[in-house]
């Protein structure tokens, strides 16, 4: 009977066990996808601002024309785990690092919002279409200081909270 027991339990042990490693290891191999790292890049934003902001950089999808927060990777290997770069507090003088995946979205726009709810647009790169997408065309970015920034189209407040949002289409070769 104990024996039996032992079975049982090694059975099940198994069973609940296998699938979980394998999820486990399918979610791994995943994270290091040779395509996925082969489109990540990094950038650097600087502020030459006088005050504490926040940033969020955003592009146009491939394919859509919607404009949104870039997909964000963490600095590490491997670089799992995507989330949206918005709102990213900034302060004064000082520098963020970027690593976001260009393959389906081309980076336009920096929306910088100051403590009263104010939001900037600093435009980045002209480059890129509705059916392709470029990496960007420098690694550092300056966030000048408030007042030689123009105020953001309404449209594009929204991307500062994470939203996607339909804006006009400018297309770049």
């Amino acid at each position: 009977m104990r024996r039996l027991w032992r079975i049982g339990a090694v059975a099940i042990a198994a069973l609940v066990g296998v699938p979980l490693l394998l999820l486990a290891l399918l979610y791994a191999l995943n994270s290091i996808n040779p395509m996925q790292l082969a489109f990540l890049t990094t950038f650097e934003m600087y502020s030459d601002a006088d005050v504490d902001v926040w940033v969020t950089p955003i592009g146009m999808y491939e394919g859509s024309g919607q404009y949104g927060p870039l997909p964000r990777y963490r600095d590490s290997f491997p670089p799992a785990w995507p989330a949206k770069a918005e709102d990213v507090y900034l302060p004064a003088g000082s520098s963020v690092r970027f690593t976001y995946n260009w393959d389906d979205v081309n980076f336009r726009h920096i929306l910088v919002r100051d403590r009263t709810g104010q939001v900037f647009i600093v435009d980045t790169d002209k480059r890129g279409d509705l059916h392709g997408c470029c990496s960007p065309e420098h690694d550092r970015y300056r966030i000048p200081p408030l007042d030689a920034m123009r105020k953001a189209p309404p449209e594009l407040i929204p991307c500062t909270r994470g939203e996607v949002v339909r804006w006009k289409v400018i297309e770049y070769k």
